[in-house]
């Protein structure tokens, strides 16, 4: 499941990452979830990764937190994918290294994992003669958003470990442009949390996934 994962399938992240962090010691529960992801990945085993090269648009990424829901470690989880050519080309869905203190924390250190993610792509791109424009990077929490634009020194920002202000400087850069998207139609949340039936296929085109 983590290779088909990691290879062509950013729709199982979130459920792949949970139950290999469960793999010490699979209980019953997790044992029926993996089974009902094996009668997923069958029923949908002719999706594939579609690309449109004649797309000519930039680069696009959606960056997503889930605060808190890691209720043993009380850590968050991350999840973003960047698009290019109509069709995601990175993703990833990972449990945070360090405790957020709250929301925007958490979205804030996303938003700055994503945007790392972002230059490298960006510079590849560059390097191997293609004319990149200016990506753009979809959050849904003002509050980070605020934190990412502005240089001034909060209270509740300033114990954030300087790793994660890579995203000012990428702003003040010009390399990455910020944009708010509502909570309720950011497609990153399908990288951080068990959605609804409603919401997953919903948001499941957006990953270029299409049955060939």
């Amino acid at each position: 499941m983590m290779y088909l994962m990691i290879g062509s399938r950013p729709d199982i992240s979130f459920a792949a990452v949970k139950l290999a962090q469960q793999m010490a010691n699979l209980s019953n529960n997790y044992y029926r979830v993996r089974l009902h992801l094996c009668r997923y990945l069958l029923a949908t085993c002719r999706y594939r990764l579609v690309y449109n090269g004649l797309s000519n648009e930039s680069l696009v990424a959606y960056s997503d937190s889930d605060w808190g829901q890691d209720h043993e470690h009380c850590k968050s989880t991350t999840g973003y994918f960047t698009i290019l050519a109509q069709g995601i080309t990175s993703w990833l869905s990972y449990k945070q290294k360090s405790v957020a203190l709250s929301s925007t924390e958490a979205e804030y250190m996303a938003l700055s994992d994503c945007s790392r993610q972002f230059a490298w792509t960006s510079n590849l791109l560059s390097e191997i003669g293609f004319d990149v424009s200016i990506p753009h990077l979809y959050g849904n929490n003002l509050r980070s958003l605020f934190w990412s634009t502005n240089l001034v020194q909060e209270k509740r920002s300033k114990h954030i470990d300087i790793w994660y202000h890579y995203v000012r400087d990428a702003i003040e850069d010009n390399k990455i442009r910020l944009h708010h998207i509502d909570g309720a139609k950011n497609p990153a949340d399908i990288l951080t949390k068990n959605l609804g039936q409603v919401l997953f296929h919903q948001f499941h085109p957006l990953l270029g996934l299409e049955i060939l």
